[in-house]
């Protein structure tokens, strides 16, 4: 039997997938991508989880692109922005709102304002992984994905971003966003961490759940990588859970 006939016969065979081990060496993790901080369940691997971290990493640069700087008064421009090509791309997207929170001060930090208010709409499993993210980025050994995170979500006096849960449900990745956006009268030097003190701080929050249709991204999948080009590997960083 020659070489090529013995590649040929290996290429030809079919092999037993086990997919409860598939499953079982899958675990939760998380990344920074852009100006965007996400957990992902342990269900949400390979290929899906890429789809999520390219498809809206894209709406964020197309975004960033026509409103430089994310400003507060862009902010429903830049949203509107993100959410046309998240939906050209194939999720099922809301219009993005957001509300300005009362008394943000009281809170202390960014992160334990986001904290809260991520407990509306995330379970209790979804919320402790996702408390466990926020809790991973301040290791320094995650030094390098915060970078990543403030140097495209803070802008000065101005900050923009989103943080959220995705999992996958019936073979379509669901993304639990939170988003939001907030001023200081300070210098924002750390986005998620910034300490409020007697800042004079103008914060609003949102939150929506928004469904991938894996069919149809399948068809623009590879122009969404080819578009993103080096952003992908640049703006994209695991976080270490």
């Amino acid at each position: 039997m020659s070489v090529a006939e013995r590649i040929s016969f290996i290429n030809d065979l079919e092999v037993y997938h086990d997919p409860a081990i598939a499953a079982a060496a899958a675990s939760d993790s998380a990344s920074v991508n852009g100006g965007a901080s996400v957990s992902y369940v342990a269900n949400l691997v390979g290929q899906m989880k890429d789809d999520v971290i390219n498809s809206t990493l894209l709406a964020q640069l197309a975004s960033d692109k026509k409103y430089p700087g994310r400003p507060m008064n862009k902010m429903k421009e830049w949203y509107d922005s993100y959410r046309d090509v998240l939906a050209q791309v194939g999720w099922t997207v809301q219009e993005f709102r957001m509300s300005e929170v009362g008394n943000a001060n009281s809170y202390g930090t960014v992160d334990k304002l986001v904290l809260e208010l991520a407990a509306a709409y995330l379970t209790g499993g979804e919320l402790a992984l996702f408390t466990k993210m926020v809790s991973a980025l301040k290791d320094s050994k995650n030094s390098s994905a915060v970078k990543i995170f403030d140097t495209k979500a803070g802008y000065f006096n101005d900050a923009s971003f989103q943080v959220g849960v995705a999992s996958n449900s019936g073979g379509n990745a669901i993304f639990k966003i939170g988003t939001y956006q907030y001023n200081s009268s300070d210098r924002i030097t750390s986005v998620l961490f910034f300490t409020f003190g007697s800042s004079k701080v103008s914060f609003f929050a949102g939150h929506q759940t928004m469904v991938l249709n894996e069919n149809v991204y399948a068809q623009v999948r590879q122009a969404v990588i080819d578009k993103l080009g080096q952003n992908a590997v640049d703006l994209v960083k695991g976080i270490e859970i």
